[in-house]
């Protein structure tokens, strides 16, 4: 009896590994030719947060049209968006309404490929990104970045400049300038009014906070000095 359950035991156990090395053999032959099935996990559309955060460094980096479909791919209604009552959606308008003014109002729906019904002038446009602007300072007082963002808006209105001026020589003066972009804008104006050392004074900040030199181009007049 001995001798018989000892043997059962070893059949036993023999079928029980018999699985296994098969499995392992018929993976390796599978592998070996060309077989082997991989499961890729399928690629995550991005959040609308990471969306936002890539127009913004678009935007950094001066690519405003890519800037601007990175907003309208998440919110294509940006335009009708009210200042304050979302923070990533105020974000988003932030972004547009910049996009708007650093291509001269030439960035619209229609350029990034969205359909709009509206056809917007360049000026109409501009006159947009300043109002949105102000709406997202009147939110946020006293922000020094806010402010650079809508003085540097207002400096591309005929009609603004003088409150551009205000604003922007006022955060300069505070060393609370959040933008090269709002000191570029600064220097130009500076330029026009034949102050061309305050120019001068004025791109050399903006190049201390810029990695792009093409934002700190110096403005005709000054450059001519």
């Amino acid at each position: 009896m001995k001798i018989t359950k000892v043997a059962v035991r070893a059949v036993v156990l023999a079928l029980a590994l018999v699985p296994a090395a098969f499995v392992t053999t018929y993976a390796h032959d599978a592998s070996a030719c060309g077989m082997s099935v991989r499961l890729d996990p399928t690629p995550q559309k991005p959040s609308p947060v990471q969306e936002i955060a890539r127009a913004e460094k678009a935007l950094e980096a001066g690519q405003n049209l890519a800037a601007a479909k990175a907003v309208l791919g998440t919110f294509p209604r940006i335009r009708v968006a009210t200042a304050g009552s979302n923070p990533l959606e105020t974000r988003a308008l932030r972004v547009f309404a910049l996009a708007v003014v650093r291509s001269d109002g030439d960035i619209t729906e229609k350029k990034a490929g969205v359909f709009s019904q509206a056809d917007w002038t360049k000026g109409a446009n501009l006159e947009w990104a300043a109002q949105s602007l102000r709406e997202i300072d009147q939110k946020r007082p006293n922000d020094p970045t806010v402010q650079a963002d809508l003085g540097e808006a207002l400096s591309k209105l005929p009609h603004g400049q003088a409150e551009a001026m205000k604003i922007l020589a006022g955060l300069a003066q505070k060393d609370l300038m959040g933008s090269p972009h709002a000191y570029a804008a600064l220097a130009k104006m500076k330029s026009e009014k034949g102050d061309l050392a305050g120019a001068e004074a004025a791109i050399k900040k903006c190049e201390e906070m810029s990695k792009n030199p093409a934002v700190c181009k110096k403005p005709v007049a000054a450059a001519k000095a």
